[in-house]
């Protein structure tokens, strides 16, 4: 008899400590849970507008997400291709652009002259301009300017983007680069533009 009761009260004892452990331990994860609660998925889609252009200029354009692709073949002094996009961030976290490549000009070769044997490359004859169509107070870009790292691309907002190249006039170049655009009768361009961007 003396057995039995000892037995029933370790029994009642231990139903009671596995009871208090399981409240203890649900208090803990409640708590934990309740103190931080899970971060909702990071979703980014930073991406550009199908562009428009000025059609005036012989071009191809193609646009893949973040990236433009553009051919240009320019024919005549001072002609200028314009095209017009959006850089776009759909995704829910605002986004700092991290980074703007672009095609350095000076890597492409345009001709070599007979008469001084000094190589040109596309800085020598073009100008290349990524810059706002106009303000967006929205994304901290307070004046129409350059297109610059650490620009503010806020969630659910779209910035107007202009793209200029110009071949430059007669008189903004020599006579000898005058002479070797004359050689070639005109001048291709394949430039590329990427927006690389962080969470801000």
């Amino acid at each position: 008899m003396k057995h039995k009761n000892e037995k029933r009260i370790i029994a009642y004892m231990l139903c009671i400590s596995i009871l208090l452990l399981t409240l203890g331990l649900y208090t803990a994860f409640a708590s934990v849970s309740l103190a931080n609660p899970a971060r909702k998925p990071v979703n980014y889609d930073v991406y550009f507008s199908e562009v428009g252009t000025n059609n005036k200029t012989e071009s191809n354009v193609i646009v893949s997400n973040n990236r433009i692709d553009i051919d240009i073949s320019f024919k005549e002094l001072g002609e200028e291709f314009v095209a017009t996009t959006s850089l776009n961030n759909d995704g829910n976290v605002d986004t700092r652009l991290a980074k703007l490549n672009k095609t350095n000009l000076e890597d492409y070769v345009v001709g070599r002259s007979l008469k001084t044997g000094k190589v040109y490359t596309l800085l020598d004859y073009l100008s290349f301009r990524i810059y706002y169509s106009n303000d967006n107070e929205d994304n901290n870009i307070t004046a129409v300017n350059n297109v610059v790292e650490n620009d503010l691309l806020k969630s659910k907002t779209n910035n107007n983007i202009t793209i200029k190249v110009a071949l430059k006039n007669e008189h903004q170049l020599t006579e000898d680069q005058i002479y070797v655009f004359n050689m070639y009768k005109k001048i291709d361009a394949n430039l590329f533009i990427e927006a690389i961007c962080l969470e801000a």
